[in-house]
């Protein structure tokens, strides 16, 4: 079984390392396009994966995540537009998000995980609140520029597509490595307990609402920083980065991809990507193309009734009863008599 692990292991380092070779050589046989295309989903993967850390490894739908996203967008842009876009402002854009979503999440999970809530509740106090916070948004039209959206100039070396892509790479890249060494944390085994039994986790002596808002500071830092990432992309934020169907695009592309699995998000989000991608160049062929949102919907819907755990769960499904029949191959082999 060693041998079978170290082989699949193997098998895995080298095909992420192909994968790596093939999307660092992409911009050399693409067009400006294409390059956008990849670029956008490279960063709403980050943002997808932080929803994940919430609704697959703690258990929590929050229904308010976008204003952590919309969040970061827009602080990045304010600060751009009020001081200078430079870098020395675009590390104060950071800072300043990880303070925001910081103590966002911490006051959402307070208002929200209270002991003896139900699950319903917390959902739609998250709702509640999010709807707030991008109503404030939408009314502040001396700040955000209110439903028009706000505009802004970015820092000159985000401006090269070419460059921003590899940026938006390695961002996803190291985010990834980030959110999976928190999961695998201690800190992450417990949000698994509480995902599985929450009674049975506290009874074993865990203070769950602690654990739960150390993910939703973690998730609400993620998803703001993947925020700025997506603003300085588009040089635009508007009050739909702050809304519940963007809060809803996250957890669809966790679904698809598989919740609970964090690479999960990644696979989900290229898929709905380049699926809407797809039917959105169909306009030309029928006019019914243009309601993608049709299609997209049926899409989840046989994701839900013929794959439950999403693609990559079904994957790890498959590669699990894979070993455990090697595994009881093995078995019989060391004991015949039996």
């Amino acid at each position: 079984m060693k041998i079978l692990g170290r082989d699949m292991n193997k098998k895995k380092a080298i095909s992420l390392l192909v994968l790596f070779v093939i999307l660092l050589i992409v911009p050399k046989f693409s067009s400006y396009t294409t390059l956008s295309l990849f670029t956008r989903i490279f960063i709403l993967s980050v943002y997808a994966m932080s929803y994940d850390i919430l609704r697959g490894y703690t258990g929590f739908i929050n229904l308010g995540h976008a204003i952590f996203f919309g969040g970061g967008a827009y602080i990045g842009g304010i600060l751009f537009k009020q001081i200078k876009p430079s870098m020395p402002v675009f590390i104060l854009a950071i800072l300043v998000t990880i303070l925001y979503s910081s103590i966002g999440a911490y006051l959402m999970g307070k208002i929200s995980l209270r002991k003896g809530g139900s699950v319903l509740t917390a959902t739609m106090i998250t709702l509640a609140l999010g709807e707030i916070v991008r109503n404030t948004a939408e009314k502040w039209r001396s700040v955000t520029n209110g439903s028009d959206g706000l505009t802004f100039n970015i820092p000159e070396f985000f401006q090269d597509r070419y460059l921003y892509y590899y940026i938006a790479l390695f961002f996803l890249i190291i985010m990834a490595i980030i959110l999976k060494k928190f999961i695998m944390s201690p800190s992450g085994r417990v949000l698994l307990a509480i995902r599985e039994n929450e009674q049975r986790a506290e009874f074993l002596g865990f203070d769950t609402e602690k654990f739960k808002l150390i993910s939703l500071q973690v998730a609400g830092i993620a998803g703001g920083l993947s925020g700025i990432i997506f603003g300085i992309f588009n040089r635009f934020a508007n009050t739909e980065l702050l809304s519940t169907n963007q809060t809803i695009n996250a957890l669809l592309y966790t679904l698809v991809g598989g919740t609970g699995t964090l690479y999960g998000g990644i696979v989900g989000t290229t898929i709905v990507t380049l699926f809407q991608n797809f039917l959105l160049n169909l306009r030309s062929i029928h006019p019914i193309f243009e309601r993608w949102l049709i299609f997209s919907g049926a899409l989840y819907v046989a994701v839900v009734l013929f794959m439950p755990k999403g693609i990559v769960g079904l994957w790890l499904h498959y590669f699990q009863n894979r070993a455990k029949k090697v595994k009881e191959a093995l078995k019989m082999e060391s004991n015949p008599s039996e």
